[in-house]
Parts: C-alpha cells; structure tokens; sequence
C-alpha cells in the first residue's frame, strides 16, 4: 500500500510525463506538414499536417502557380463561409448567442482571436467614499 506522499510522487510523475509527451506531439504535430517536389523538378507542393494545400511552385511557370493559390485561397475562404452559414442555420435563433467569429488563413495559424465583447473592469476603490453612502 502506498503512503500519501509516494501516491502524490508517483501523480506528479505521472502528471510530468503527460506534459512532455503533449509538448513532442504539438512540437511533432507543427512539424507533419510535408513538402514534396516531382522527379523532373517541375513542380513543388506544400500541405498543411491536415492536408490543406499551403504552397505550390511551378518551376516553368511561377505565374500560374501563385493564381492557383489564389485560388485555392478564395476557394478556402467560401468553404469556411459556407460552413459557418450551415452552423448558424443548424443552431437558428441561439446563433447570436454563440462564439462564431471565423477565420481562415492563408498560410501558418491563426491569428489569436480577439474578444468582441469587452473585459468587466474590477472596481478597485476600497475606500469608504461610496457614491451610495448619503452624508
């Protein structure tokens, strides 16, 4: 039977590994993307770990490769439109009670979200000066 204190070492062993193994898997998940080029040189594609296309390079035609992108882009932009239209038509009226500020970026990650709505600001006077108190 274990004492208190080696059950509380063994948690926080436990809980330290847990910690680093979630550290590698990020650090590993960031690093999954993949870029590969064809046999001939011709042709340079980037993906995103979850296979999203992040870069292309024609070695001939750099031109076509950067309007695809574009593309690909706007294509990008109205899926993740058209996602938030079915989320909001699947949740109706309680829309507006939810978060669904939605980004898409381009390349990399995302942007961190801002709040759109402001941060209550403590009242930080203690003092016995109270607006409320009558003389």
């Amino acid at each position: 039977m274990m004492t208190p204190d080696e059950w509380l070492a063994d948690f926080e062993a436990k809980t330290a590994e847990l910690r680093r193994n979630a550290v590698a898997f990020r650090r590993n998940l960031e690093a999954a993307g993949q870029t590969v080029t064809s046999d001939d040189k011709a042709l340079t594609v980037t993906v995103a770990p979850n296979g999203a296309l992040l870069d292309l390079k024609i070695a001939q035609n750099p031109e076509l490769a950067a309007r695809l992108m574009a593309l690909v882009r706007q294509a990008r932009e109205g899926a993740a439109a058209n996602v938030l239209g079915e989320f909001r038509n699947a949740v109706g009226g309680q829309a507006g009670q939810l978060d669904t500020d939605v980004s898409v970026p381009a390349f990399g990650t995302p942007e961190p979200r801002k709040p759109n709505h402001p941060q209550l600001v403590e009242d930080e006077d203690f003092s016995d000066n109270s607006i409320y108190r009558r003389p």
